[in-house]
């Protein structure tokens, strides 16, 4: 991200970081053009405004935004930024970041124009951002540092990531519609149960008695409000949080299995490549992770 002093000698070419590089930093910019980028930048880009107030083009999209408000900009889509008309400055936290490996970024409105409500949650996930990609050893700098700060070890790039995700969860949940009226409570409990805890022993009679019904009159209602069977569910579950430990941690397949609930390594092999197409050891290669969380 351009920094505020001196003017720019080619604005129609600011220059962005290097699309593996993950930099951030605090900028106060005063001017009315501080970034203009026609092709795009090839990294992702996160702006979370502290003071002031800033005008961003994202394609054919323009915005301003304020404190509390968080931008977030593709790569390859042309954009520009700087001071909205009538503001004195903009003061605001950014990261330049390559894609992760997971669906969070894809799930998310590109443009987060607010995120009231969660303002403090994110200053503090901000906080720990810069913290990250400032790690050495066993050493965590005080934050804030002013200076932006390069996150080139794997480590600190993997806590960084873990930081730009809890913002971008958070704004999202912060910015989304009130949800409709949900389904049957014990239903929705047994949800919930399922969604917690995945790996645990649950059987058809064992969930239709969280819901308090028979098992047939369970079966028949979770069916009607979900459009499958309560076990279909936990069988996805589990393969979807096994894809994220997969492509996420350098566990083994069997202990991926163990840990999702499988206690048949073959069994899960064969489930996990009816679900995805892949064994789990190609698809910890090639697959991306799905959108279960």
């Amino acid at each position: 991200m351009a920094e505020p002093a001196g003017e720019m000698t080619d604005p129609a070419a600011t220059p962005s970081p290097p699309a593996g590089l993950l930099v951030v930093g605090e900028s106060t910019f005063t001017k009315r053009f501080e970034a203009i980028r026609p092709t795009g930048s090839p990294s992702w880009l996160l702006m979370w405004t502290t003071r002031g107030h800033g005008a961003v083009q994202h394609g054919d999209t323009a915005l301003t935004t304020g404190a509390g408000q968080l931008v977030l900009i593709e790569p390859g889509v042309r954009h520009s930024y700087g001071v909205a008309p009538g503001a004195a400055e903009w003061s605001l936290q950014w990261a330049h970041f390559r894609a992760p490996r997971g669906n969070w970024l894809g799930t998310s409105r590109r443009l987060t124009p607010a995120a009231s409500g969660a303002a403090e949650a994110i200053d503090a996930a901000f906080d720990r951002l810069r913290r990250y990609a400032r790690l050495t050893g066993d050493h965590i700098p005080p934050s804030p540092v002013r200076l932006p700060a390069f996150a080139t070890r794997p480590d600190q790039q993997a806590l960084a990531l873990c930081a730009l995700e809890e913002i971008v969860r958070l704004a999202d949940l912060a910015g989304a519609p009130a949800a409709p009226p949900g389904p049957d409570p014990r239903i929705a409990r047994v949800q919930r149960l399922i969604a917690e805890t995945p790996e645990a022993p649950h059987t058809l009679n064992s969930l239709a008695a969280i819901a308090g019904l028979s098992p047939s009159r369970f079966s028949h209602l979770y069916a009607k409000t979900t459009g499958h069977s309560p076990m279909q569910e936990v069988r996805a579950r589990r393969l979807h949080r096994a894809a994220r430990l997969l492509t996420g941690t350098g566990m083994s397949v069997a202990a991926v299995a163990v840990t999702v609930g499988y206690v048949d390594q073959f069994h899960f092999s064969r489930a996990f490549r009816r679900e995805f197409g892949l064994p789990p050891s190609s698809y910890r290669d090639n697959g991306e992770v799905p959108g279960w969380d």
